[in-house]
């Protein structure tokens, strides 16, 4: 694994006493329009964010198999959704195609309560909402409902994972993936950049592979390498957890529950074990 930690650290706003994650300086690595919600939640636990986009959302750079299946919802049983991100995206798409009302017997799945959040807000009922807030989550929920000889359509970002398609498959469910959005990268904030270099922060968190890539683009890397050998590293997924893995570093934190709630949790976890 890739370089020794170092113990040094600059110091950041005291937080409240007994907050778990009390001083601690945590890199959010989202996008812009992203980055608070996990900013707010580290401020609640007492420590102290520090902003540093990796990525910005945008559309696939074709959306022709999009647009296919959007333009065919109806011979789907159900609309799949893993993220508020691909919600996002495939109903501003459908929108922006005509799509005016949500087509009668076809049945929206959530894989948590943000996601279902997002589709309420663009008027998509949402039939089920997985009560464990992952691809497995969501797969037990619909087996409830039947998965032999359905038509699933899930809308993802490029670098989904395979695990809810081939569990359905393997039910005997059809499952179309298309790709509803990517992660762009994000432009450099310089004075954050010189930040996190000269004074690593406690902990770096990743939601995607590409979060995690495009720090070393943003940063360069030797100085990405340098900064991440002297923090702790917390990802969202088994797919991000192997991208940190491929560059020889090691994940400290994988939460069970692939949610900013349960890396924060793991995280305030691992730093009172330590």
């Amino acid at each position: 694994m890739a370089g020794k930690r170092s113990s040094t650290r600059c110091t950041g706003s005291p937080g409240s006493e007994g907050m778990t994650l009390s001083g601690k300086r945590v890199l959010v690595t989202r996008s812009a329009e992203q980055a608070e919600e996990l900013a707010a939640r580290i401020r609640r636990a007492g420590g102290v964010p520090v902003l540093f986009p990796t990525i910005r959302l945008v559309p696939p750079e074709d959306s022709g198999a999009l647009d296919r299946e959007i333009g065919r919802l109806s011979s789907f049983d159900w609309i799949l959704f893993t993220s508020a991100n691909a919600a996002r995206f495939f109903c501003e798409r459908s929108a922006r195609l005509g799509l005016s009302s949500w087509p009668a017997g076809v049945r929206a799945a959530s894989v948590g309560p943000g996601t279902t959040r997002e589709l309420g807000s663009r008027g998509v009922p949402v039939r089920l909402t997985a009560e464990r807030h992952t691809g497995e989550g969501l797969f037990e929920a619909l087996k409830a409902h039947g998965i032999a000889g359905k038509r699933f359509l899930l809308p993802r970002a490029e670098e989904g994972r395979e695990t809810l398609p081939e569990l359905l498959a393997r039910e005997g469910g059809e499952v179309v993936a298309v790709v509803a959005y990517r992660n762009g990268l994000a432009d450099r904030d310089d004075a954050v950049a010189e930040e996190i270099v000269a004074c690593p922060p406690d902990l770096c968190t990743f939601a995607s592979p590409s979060a995690f890539r495009n720090l070393f683009v943003l940063l360069g890397e030797e100085k990405a390498r340098e900064m991440l050998g002297k923090s702790r590293i917390a990802v969202i997924g088994e797919v991000t957890a192997r991208a940190v893995e491929k560059r020889d570093f090691r994940v400290d934190i994988v939460p069970e529950t692939y949610t900013l709630k349960g890396m924060l949790d793991a995280a305030s976890a691992y730093f009172e074990r330590h």
